[in-house]
């Protein structure tokens, strides 16, 4: 793999994780665990439990809606992502459904749409003075009409138009890695790591991604192999850094693993060495990409990341 693709997968791995580390400080996400009570205090998640607290200490705050479906500890956490790895697995067989016979393309181009304009404008929204409400309201719009264009015709996307459609998946990913990591407790994003690895693991080899994909391919080291053209067909499903391309979902929980790791306040240094560890995970991914192709991106990164959420 050449030395450029390497350098441009963890130039933009480490971008969507400083864009969720950044937004996380600048917005200070708190988890709201339930509606406000009649006294006016509100429900928060802090360090895993529930805290009320006045609704004047939250201002200037980005609120998340906390998800703990089956309440707090280590059963339910598994529940909790168990039942969201359950409804991926559904969600993928029927991508892979719409996407042999040609209609996923619009599909995605809606959904997408949706999403980048509902979490840039949320994040723009306490992000910004209401002086500049346009920008909240302008930017959203513009990337989420070209996610919809990118979805609908990705071959049009080159040179400098297929980098800043790149960088604004990217973003996106950073994005719902910071919504990841505020609506869950500490536990649920660690039983998210593991169960979204195996998850993953069995997606890419046996699973819907290997039914639009097709098979891993074999071969001495070093030599180049690409995935089905099809797969270029995806648009912002996935990030193309040239030789080598990433799913979407591996950037979200790239992201999403040092800023669960911020909001819980276990401190610089722990954020530090999940950055470290994450690296590293890609690291060695990108080392057996040499050998197969194509390989689940999350196992290695994430279950290393998840030793420092055991602290």
């Amino acid at each position: 793999m050449k030395s450029r693709t390497t350098l441009g997968v963890f130039g933009g791995i480490t971008t969507a994780q400083l864009l969720a580390l950044g937004v996380a400080y600048v917005t200070k996400p708190v988890t709201i665990a339930a509606p406000p009570s009649q006294n006016g205090s509100v429900p928060i998640y802090v360090n895993g439990t529930v805290k009320s607290v006045s609704a004047s200490n939250l201002t200037n705050r980005m609120p998340v809606e906390g998800i703990s479906l089956f309440g707090f500890g280590a059963l339910s956490s598994v529940a909790t992502a168990g039942l969201l790895v359950l409804l991926s697995l559904a969600a993928a067989f029927a991508f892979a459904f719409l996407f042999r016979r040609g209609g996923v393309r619009f599909l995605v181009g809606g959904v997408f749409a949706l999403a980048s304009f509902s979490l840039n404008w949320y994040v723009l929204y306490y992000l910004l003075p209401s002086s500049l409400w346009p920008v909240s309201l302008g930017f959203p719009a513009a990337v989420a009409a070209l996610m919809a264009a990118y979805s609908i015709r990705p071959e049009r996307f080159r040179g400098k138009a297929l980098i800043v459609a790149n960088a604004v998946v990217i973003g996106t990913g950073a994005e719902l890695g910071l919504f990841l990591s505020s609506s869950f407790p500490k536990l649920t994003v660690l039983a998210l790591a593991v169960l979204f690895s195996l998850y993953d693991f069995y997606s890419v080899f046996r699973g819907p991604i290997s039914r639009m994909l097709g098979p891993p391919s074999r071969g001495t080291e070093g030599t180049a192999r690409s995935v089905r053209p099809a797969a270029a067909e995806l648009g912002p499903m996935m990030v193309n850094f040239g030789d080598l391309q990433m799913g979407l979902g591996d950037v979200t929980f790239y992201s999403m693993m040092p800023a669960a790791v911020y909001l819980n306040g276990m401190g610089l240094s722990f954020v530090l060495a999940e950055l470290l560890l994450i690296d590293l995970g890609v690291y060695l991914t990108i080392r057996l990409l040499k050998k197969i192709r194509p390989l689940p991106g999350l196992p290695i990164p994430l279950l290393l990341g998840a030793l420092v959420l055991l602290f």
